[in-house]
């Protein structure tokens, strides 16, 4: 499906990308966690997808409008609320960065993986903030480090199954799409 030139399309896409990021994020809610702060984060697979789809903004907007949306009428604006903030502002800035070496150097699943790393690095950082406690963003960095590599790998995975049930078109470099 050509995505260029039909900016209802995208806007609708994006809509639709939003909404199910939403519900992913409500529906991993329901589920038992190994360990505190750790969960799959399949909802950054919507934002992973508007990137493969769209670009680095759509990207931005999918993923902010989630954590926004979810926070105003699910969790509030607090210690959850800042943590889902400052994962996603980390994992965007880890995707402005990374972002252009895919398809070419980088697979979908490395890009996801470096986003649920720059997603736990923000939410460490504020709860160690918030509990005026850095020993503990250093303790748990390797548990959350460890949790990034599985975790990114199924964002990946996830991102690349949209992106060609959206109809994009077969990426030239290597992983899931």
């Amino acid at each position: 499906m050509n995505w260029t030139g039909y900016p209802s399309r995208r806007l609708a896409v994006n809509g639709l990308l939003t909404a199910l990021a939403i519900c992913v994020n409500q529906l991993e809610g329901m589920f038992p966690h190994p360990l505190p702060g750790v969960k799959l984060g399949l909802a950054n697979a919507l934002g992973l997808a508007a990137f493969g789809l769209f670009g680095f903004k759509d990207a931005v907007m999918v993923s902010t409008l989630r954590v926004i949306t979810v926070g105003l009428t699910f969790s509030g604006l607090g210690l959850s609320f800042g943590c889902s903030l400052a994962g996603v502002g980390c994992s965007m800035v880890v995707l402005l960065l990374l972002g252009r070496l895919w398809p070419e150097r980088l697979s979908l699943w490395a890009l996801g993986q470096a986003m649920a790393m720059g997603f736990n690095l923000g939410q460490l950082a504020v709860v160690a903030w918030a509990v005026s406690s850095p020993s503990l963003f250093l303790s748990y960095l390797p548990i959350m480090a460890g949790s990034s590599l599985v975790t990114g790998f199924a964002t990946g995975t996830m991102a690349g199954w949209l992106m060609r049930k959206a109809g994009a078109p077969k990426s030239p470099g290597r992983g899931p799409i």
